[in-house]
């Protein structure tokens, strides 16, 4: 009996070593949480404005730097309200990839809405405005400092001038957000 005791105090004493030495580790983690704020702001800079309460983070992320630079690295459009969005640090080793999700109101609700649908009820909008229609192959003209180039895309969805609609290349998949410039083509610009 007593050597059982015994046995289970010293289990019980490694047990609560260990427990103590990971709080000792977790406390002096240099690693802060990646703020609602910061994320809010890489998904402004990337052409998607929100309220606060229309972004759901999947979980709570960290990064090696207090408040990284974050960018948008792709949308996945998941139903008619709402999006996945993939975000990492502007610098790799900052931070891992990761997902929040985008709920889109109505305009009825005072929310924003997504980017290419019209600021007012869909049946506004008459298909003599569309300059791009969803599923049809359009020009992606892709600008940056030192960069000109155009290719082909599919469109996913429909929009009037100056409206953000979603593009996606054919052949590698990734998708863009673009402005419509003109009747099939969409300009999308690029940043450092």
């Amino acid at each position: 009996m007593r050597l059982r005791l015994a046995k289970a105090f010293a289990i019980f004493n490694v047990l609560l070593l260990a427990g103590t030495g990971a709080a000792v580790r977790a406390d002096g983690n240099p690693r802060t949480p990646i703020s609602r704020e910061c994320i809010l702001g890489a998904l402004h800079s990337s052409g998607i404005s929100i309220l606060p309460d229309q972004m759901e983070q999947l979980s709570g992320m960290t990064a090696a730097e207090p408040h990284p630079p974050l960018k948008v690295l792709s949308i996945e459009v998941l139903d008619a309200d709402s999006d996945k969005v993939l975000l990492r640090c502007e610098h790799p080793n900052t931070c891992l990839p990761f997902y929040v999700l985008v709920h889109w109101g109505r305009v009825e609700d005072g929310s924003a809405t997504r980017p290419g649908q019209p600021d007012r009820k869909p049946e506004q909008l008459s298909s003599g405005n569309l300059l791009v229609r969803s599923g049809k192959t359009v020009v992606l003209m892709l600008e940056g400092e030192y960069i000109h180039m155009t290719l082909p895309v599919l469109c996913l969805q429909n929009g009037g001038r100056g409206q953000r609609v979603r593009v996606m290349s054919r052949d590698t998949k990734k998708r863009y957000l673009a402005r419509v410039t003109g009747p099939g083509v969409v300009t999308s610009v690029l940043s450092e």
